[in-house]
């Protein structure tokens, strides 16, 4: 089980034995993963193996649909069956992308999942669904905001006021249905308003972009020049939006554009743990789908041979010896069989070694612990938000008062 996992599967469960999210655990994300992990807690009985091998079932059926979604519509937008197969290949360039669902539930992949859909079942003729996808996307990681945008200008652009109608209403319908447990049954409004609103605007990443331009390489390796054709294939779809000319795409594909620039923002200048792949796994669909449509425009048959056979080659390479056996380089970071007496006590930063090290996520639910304070992991983005509101592990969050009155006063 990945850390990461383990905080979304423990505060599912958490939840179902009456902790409040936001109050009893924090957590700097909308409520919609802790929904999901605890509707599946509460399917696993209390059983935490079943909890976590629905987990995984999820996480694997999530890479299932993303490829077909983008199979779909890269066929939709060229009408070339082998540039749609070739995308859909191509979202398996970034080794841990086949390799992470084995570890846990991941939101990250939910959210892609979401805005896809949103996407499809817009062009589909389903506006209402299409917002109730986009709103899920949100749910799972504010930084899908960019979807409802998405399908919200579609409407627009179309002019067809019925269809923005019914994108608005579903997308507000489903938000009032997954808060309501936040006002009604956690009462943690005003604490989640804090996490998730404040939190990340106070908790900047300080990295360089040169540092998040080589941990991207470094993290595709031997397919890195693919995401460089990739990103012609999302220039030459701009190119065709500002010309207004239809050449593979057409006017109305600037979602690709628009949404491959939101999330390449996010990875060089707002969120990108340079240590780690999942940050990728957002913009990975934008990246699959530019190379689709730059794999449509080559008209020479031979070419678009020599594309899929180097695509394949490097999807054996990353894949096959790099993700799964390190024949070539060192795997992708995964954890491995750690003994549950080393996850007993989890070391904190160094530049935090003033605060008492915290039992490691994964001890707490496998041994189905409920904590005692809701800063019960001690993240390095929770120590930083420590740090700006001066305050210590107390035993409840403190609310969005609080919380501006000590920001204002720090």
């Amino acid at each position: 089980m990945a850390p990461d996992a383990g905080i979304f599967q423990h505060i599912g469960w958490y939840v179902t034995q009456g902790g409040r999210l936001y109050v009893d655990a924090w957590e700097p994300k909308f409520p919609l993963s802790y929904e999901t992990t605890g509707l599946l807690a509460m399917l696993s009985g209390g059983d935490m193996y079943l909890l976590h091998l629905l987990s995984v079932l999820l996480m694997i059926g999530s890479v299932c649909a993303i490829v077909g979604l983008v199979v779909i519509l890269v066929y939709d937008i060229t009408g070339d069956d082998t540039a749609a197969a070739l995308a859909g290949l191509s979202l398996f360039l970034l080794p841990g992308f086949a390799v992470r669902p084995a570890y846990g539930f991941k939101a990250k992949y939910l959210l892609v999942l979401c805005g896809l859909l949103a996407i499809y079942l817009y062009t589909r003729g389903y506006p209402a669904l299409s917002g109730v996808a986009a709103a899920a996307s949100v749910g799972y990681w504010q930084a899908g905001v960019i979807f409802p945008l998405l399908v919200v200008g579609l409407a627009i652009q179309q002019r067809d006021m019925r269809a923005l109608e019914r994108v608005v209403a579903g997308g507000l319908g489903f938000t009032v249905v997954m808060l309501m447990p936040v006002f009604f049954v956690w009462h943690s409004a005003l604490e989640m308003a804090v996490q998730v609103l404040l939190v990340p605007l106070t908790t900047d990443e300080y990295t360089s972009l040169f540092a998040r331009l080589v941990a991207g390489v470094v993290h595709f390796k031997w397919a890195s020049p693919f995401v460089l054709l990739g990103g012609l294939g999302l220039a030459h779809t701009a190119r065709c939006w500002f010309r207004s000319s239809d050449g593979v795409v057409g006017r109305t594909d600037w979602w690709i554009p628009v949404g491959a620039a939101w999330f390449a923002f996010l990875i060089f200048f707002v969120d990108f743990e340079t240590g780690g792949y999942t940050d990728l796994i957002p913009g990975l669909p934008f990246v699959a789908i530019g190379i689709g449509i730059a794999a449509a425009a080559l008209r020479d048959r031979r070419r678009k041979q020599f594309l899929g056979s180097a695509l394949a080659l490097v999807l054996v390479v990353n894949v096959v010896f790099l993700g799964s056996v390190g024949a070539i380089f060192t795997p992708v970071d995964t954890p491995g069989p750690v003994p549950m007496s080393d996850l007993e006590t989890h070391d904190l930063p160094q530049a935090y070694d003033e605060a008492e090290p915290v039992p490691d996520v994964r001890y707490l639910y496998w041994q189905q612990i409920e904590p005692s304070t809701c800063h019960y992991r001690l993240s390095v983005m929770e120590l930083r938000w420590l740090d700006s509101i001066g305050s210590t592990t107390e035993s409840r969050c403190v609310d969005f008062g609080t919380a501006r009155a000590r920001l204002a006063g720090g």
